[in-house]
């Protein structure tokens, strides 16, 4: 079924852009990416756990293919990598536990991208992605979980942008997002979600965005399924070589299951970011603030999000170039409870940050090698929940153009 899933991604591009006009190939790019990753890392605490911490090495080979079409009117991105991933324990395994080579698994990442500009004001598209991983991140960028089952998420975005003038512009995109594990005792679920913009362009340096947002989430088994609608309104403004986003809005969320009251969060934004050169050399840095729900949880285990992101990049030389990164979130969980370390119950709340460090170096424009470590944390009030871990990651990137045309 998930093959069937990624041919249905890239057959739904494909079809959009060959049934463009001929025309739109008069003027057009073409490039081919092969490209190979290979990495190295150690985790110190590789399971997350509050207590029996174990180090384990994770080995990486990703080759793919990155194929790239721009014309006239048209433009497609299909982006292909397999992700093959081999565990080892540092330390003999404890009594009881199993190795950590048996989560070794074979890893999909796709997202395909098509765009058609059917005339000046109408821009029509199709964004497609499919990933095979035990990465719970993938599933909600809010996620708080840890675990370490497979799955595989698809989710096809067909979109619509109309400029009415200079002052607005619409925009209609529609979500479906199929989330599946691997193991037959999770559950899986599945999202349709419609997204409507309108945006109002104060000047060229200033616009504000009326975001309405409206989805259902079905789940398999015991989570109760639900339906969101989500309005904001987001400033956007251009200050030099930065760029300002600010919103707010409101969220009301409803539960098919009559035990669970309704959820209303007050959400914001703020997003900025930039770059400029410091003796020629590029400098890039973002702040991202948002407070929110998070969407995807098995057993109603809903909380308020605040998560604050840092990321920074500096280019020392033509070749040498560091970044530094950090995020910080509290999970505020609205009906999750548990024992804390006294024994008493308490209401669940997690505050979790990752601090890192990376330095690039590039022997070539299609070579890279890069060095990463960094310090992750979670100080939750409940019994067993916590964990500290140290990593480190080294990465040898090789990404060759073939030709363009």
């Amino acid at each position: 079924m998930s093959g069937k899933r990624i041919l249905f991604i890239a057959w739904a591009a494909f079809v959009i852009s060959i049934s463009f006009p001929v025309s739109i190939f008069a003027t057009s790019k073409f490039n081919i990416q092969p490209k190979i990753f290979t990495s190295w890392g150690l985790d110190s605490n590789f399971y997350l756990a509050e207590f029996l911490e174990r180090e384990v090495y994770t080995y990486k080979i990703s080759p793919g293919l990155k194929v790239d079409f721009e014309g006239a009117k048209t433009s497609l991105i299909l982006d292909y990598t397999l992700d093959a991933i081999y565990y080892e324990d540092r330390d003999t395994v404890p009594p009881n536990e199993k190795p950590a080579d048996d989560e070794d698994y074979l890893g999909h990442t796709f997202t395909g991208e098509t765009r058609y500009q059917a005339f000046d004001r109408l821009l029509a598209g199709l964004n497609g992605s499919y990933y095979l991983t035990r990465d719970p991140a993938q599933s909600d960028t809010l996620n708080n979980s840890i675990d370490r089952d497979k799955y595989t998420i698809t989710r096809i975005t067909p979109l619509l942008f109309y400029k009415f003038g200079e002052k607005f512009n619409v925009g209609l995109r529609y979500r479906h997002t199929d989330l599946d594990y691997i193991p037959e005792d999770r559950e899986d679920s599945k999202e349709n979600r419609g997204i409507f913009n309108l945006v109002y362009n104060l000047n060229s340096k200033n616009s504000l965005d009326f975001e309405f947002q409206h989805w259902q989430k079905e789940y398999t088994q015991n989570t109760s399924d639900y339906l969101s609608n989500q309005v904001n309104l987001i400033f956007r403004r251009k200050l030099g070589v930065f760029d300002l986003g600010a919103g707010a809005g409101y969220q009301k969320r409803t539960f098919d299951d009559p035990g669970l009251d309704d959820e209303s969060i007050f959400t914001y934004n703020l997003n900025l970011g930039g770059n400029w050169l410091i003796e020629n050399r590029r400098t890039r840095v973002s702040f991202n603030v948002e407070q929110n729900l998070n969407d995807q949880s098995e057993g109603n285990n809903y909380f308020i999000a605040t998560r604050f992101v840092l990321n920074a990049l500096h280019e020392f030389t033509r070749k040498l170039s560091g970044e530094a990164g950090a995020y910080y979130q509290i999970s505020d969980y609205q009906n999750t409870y548990g024992l804390n370390s006294d024994g008493a119950i308490e209401k669940r709340m997690d505050n979790t940050y990752d601090i890192f460090g990376k330095i690039n170096y590039k022997f070539a424009r299609w070579l890279i090698f890069s060095v990463t470590g960094g310090f992750e944390k979670r100080d939750s009030n409940l019994a067993g929940l916590s964990y500290d871990n140290n990593y480190l990651i080294t990465n040898l990137g090789f990404v060759y153009d073939l030709g363009k045309k």
